[in-house]
């Protein structure tokens, strides 16, 4: 397939398209805005803030921590 073929098949099956959201992700790729690409939905966001705000507040555990409290459960 030449570039030219490439370009027209491409642009036929955008012309196509009825979804504004695959469409705004495909625009996103095609002007390399990242900020798009991946869109989190937002009750995932929700869990990754209360994660930020945990870190922040020092309320966190390490591996050793971890591995200490749920020995019972590692050790099967």
């Amino acid at each position: 397939m030449t570039l030219l073929e490439l370009k027209k098949s491409i642009h036929e099956k955008v012309d196509s398209l009825d979804d504004p959201k695959y469409l705004e992700r495909l625009g996103s790729i095609i002007d390399k805005r990242e900020d798009l690409l991946f869109i989190i939905p937002e009750h995932m966001l929700e869990g990754i803030r209360q994660g930020e705000q945990d870190i922040k507040n020092g309320d966190v555990y390490t591996i050793e921590d971890f591995e200490k409290k749920y020995e019972k459960w590692l050790k099967k």
